[in-house]
């Protein structure tokens, strides 16, 4: 996870870049480490999502959360750590990899090396002590929020930086990886993380896409 640029004042957002800050936390959170008992106690009482009626990504991603809730209502902790274990670990090798070096192939550089060289630009590191590494989808989520929140710590990152991120380290794996996770047999709590992920991704790069 990415390191906080050094500041010392606080930056009010936008109540809709809180949202998404928010949304990209608990993806983070959701793939770095299977949910634990509070966590899902947490999502379970969540309310629903409100959904411009003339959007139908705002519907489905509406959509995608309810079933999320369910989801997260009733999972089991322990049958939730089996599973992310399974599906994202495994014994010599995972069912799906969640790092965008597995999906994203550049000719002459890696995913891994970019992304590092891009928060290095940004003033970002990996914190120490964490232990996955910078092309992990927890891990881009985890950039992307400090992105839009500044993390508390100074003024939020330029609209056109986080656009940058996401086109560069986000875009072009993110939905592939979504997909896998779906079509894994081994998913069924994470399918729905995964349905919800793909959905708010979208959103993400239509919005990038307009502005």
């Amino acid at each position: 996870m990415p390191e906080t640029r050094e500041g010392v004042a606080n930056f009010s957002i936008a109540p809709e870049d809180q949202a998404r800050a928010d949304f990209y936390a608990l993806l983070a959170r959701l793939y770095a480490l299977a949910p634990d008992a509070a966590l899902l106690s947490s999502i379970a009482a969540c309310g629903e999502l409100t959904a411009d009626a003339e959007s139908e990504g705002g519907r489905a991603l509406a959509d995608a959360w309810r079933k999320l809730i369910a989801a997260s209502t009733a999972m089991d902790p322990a049958a939730a750590a089996d599973e992310y274990q399974t599906l994202f670990v495994g014994v010599g090798k995972s069912e799906v990899s969640a790092h965008g070096s597995a999906y994203a192939k550049s000719p002459g550089s890696s995913p891994l090396i970019e992304v590092r060289s891009t928060l290095a630009r940004l003033g970002l590191a990996r914190q120490s002590g964490v232990n996955i590494y910078e092309d992990h989808l927890a891990a881009v989520c985890e950039t992307m929020r400090v992105l839009i929140t500044g993390a508390g710590e100074g003024e939020p990152f330029a609209f056109a930086q986080q656009r940058e991120f996401f086109e560069a380290h986000v875009k072009p794996w993110v939905f592939d990886c979504c997909i896998a996770i779906q079509n894994s047999p081994v998913a069924h709590y994470y399918r729905r993380v995964a349905e919800f992920t793909q959905l708010f991704m979208a959103i993400e790069r239509d919005s990038f896409a307009i502005e």
